[in-house]
């Protein structure tokens, strides 16, 4: 028996199986050992329900589930946190993988630091045969207290505390391509939020990826409602902080109104709208 804490992987697939062999060996290998996995198959049509009964066998940390039929990946993976019975949990996309001793690394400051929300580490962007992978490089101008807001999504690999997550109103599902997001940005506001420096996580890109395809614009659609939603939990303009991200989206963060020309553009059109003032007042 073990005193640790027991942490919660989980998976929801959606015909990953040429992965697996990737994927799984790494999750069962971890450092840390106190763990479930909860898998949730969505109605796939290749052979992901046989191949992962090939690695849970003799392997009772490994719980299989499926969908009746395909319902999306919000609704599975908020499932996933439904059936987990872990104080700490954290999400592997399972065209993905995971380095062995990535989950003792999160579990370390979580145990730390009973304040802490969620742990996330920096990660490896990778192809789909992995012959080319390349650090993923968070940005460094944006203030901690505003990464999740602006974008910078740090869900690779993250882990989460199940007493904080309680504390929120929970994923939404009707916010569709972006539980992730949502997440993330969930809680933040219940703890704190921190990165350690080591990458743990290999994000393959791959062809059916959500996020890399046609259906880009769309994901970014719903991760403007996703910001949108938490302006509104934390009572912030939607227009000001859609107005402070695109202006650092596009490297324009420049403030004109302490310039020269802007002092003197300001006086020239004082006067005609002076006159049009006084015209109007009329």
């Amino acid at each position: 028996m073990t005193n640790k804490p027991l942490f919660s992987i989980l998976v929801a697939n959606y015909n990953n199986a040429k992965f697996f062999a990737d994927f799984f060996p790494r999750i069962k290998n971890q450092t840390y050992k106190n763990i479930e996995v909860i898998f949730i198959d969505d109605g796939s049509t290749d052979n992901s329900l046989n191949e992962v009964e090939k690695y849970a066998n003799g392997d009772n940390r490994i719980k299989i589930y499926k969908n009746d039929k395909n319902m999306g990946s919000e609704y599975t993976k908020k499932r996933n946190i439904e059936l987990s019975t872990g104080e700490y949990f954290a999400f592997a996309d399972p065209d993905d993988f995971v380095e062995p001793q990535a989950v003792e690394l999160v579990m370390e400051q979580l145990l730390q630091n009973k304040n802490l929300s969620m742990v996330y580490t920096n990660f490896y962007l990778t192809n789909e045969d992995l012959s080319h992978e390349t650090k993923y490089i968070y940005p460094t101008d944006i203030p901690d207290n505003k990464i999740l807001m602006f974008g910078f999504t740090p869900n690779h690999f993250a882990a989460f505390s199940r007493q904080k997550y309680n504390q929120t109103p929970g994923l939404d599902i009707s916010l569709k391509r972006v539980t992730d997001r949502d997440l993330v940005l969930l809680m933040e506001e219940v703890g704190q939020v921190i990165r350690i420096p080591q990458y743990l996580y290999h994000y393959r890109i791959n062809s059916n990826s959500i996020s890399h395809n046609l259906n880009a614009y769309k994901a970014q659609y719903w991760a403007w409602q996703a910001r949108y939603k938490a302006c509104e939990r934390r009572g912030l303009s939607k227009e000001h902080v859609f107005t402070e991200i695109m202006s650092y989206i596009d490297n324009q963060r420049f403030d004109f109104s302490t310039t020269t020309d802007y002092k003197l553009g300001k006086k020239l059109l004082s006067i005609p709208r002076f006159v049009k003032y006084k015209l109007l007042k009329r």
